[in-house]
């Protein structure tokens, strides 16, 4: 699995290329992941490697429908 800051990389290029053949609605999304991404990084400093967009949202929305744990 990638790390933190290769994701953040890859992120970065994503959107150099969204910019470059002018898709706002893409680079806009990828904008968000980033900031999740950092966001993500910042609360958990010790993760190294790239945690899923799923992950990266449910950390952020623990309350949120999809991502509720139930313990039976």
């Amino acid at each position: 699995m990638a790390s933190v800051e290769t994701q953040l990389a890859a992120y970065q290029s994503a959107l150099s290329d969204a910019i470059q053949n002018g898709d706002q609605a893409v680079a806009r999304k990828i904008e968000q992941q980033i900031e999740q991404l950092k966001d993500f990084q910042a609360r958990h400093p010790e993760v190294s490697e790239a945690p899923s967009p799923f992950e990266v949202f449910c950390d952020l929305n623990p309350s949120d429908i999809n991502c509720l744990v139930y313990d039976d």
